[in-house]
């Protein structure tokens, strides 16, 4: 499977692009990263394995 977009990423954790950027920002989604320059208006993409590390570390039922 290839990275996700944080459209994706937001559908698969059921929370918004905004949180899922915010999330990227912070360093809680492990392997995210920047595409094209890296700049701040450069899209995120977040690999599948973040995800489950994302979920790992959160208790049951946590909505960020």
């Amino acid at each position: 499977m290839s990275d996700l977009t944080v459209e994706q990423t937001a559908e698969e954790l059921q929370q918004s692009p905004t949180m899922i950027r915010k999330l990227a920002n912070r360093g809680k989604l492990p392997g995210a990263y920047k595409t094209g320059l890296g700049g701040r208006t450069s899209p995120w993409r977040i690999p599948p394995s973040a995800l489950d590390r994302f979920r790992k570390g959160q208790p049951q039922g946590y909505r960020p």
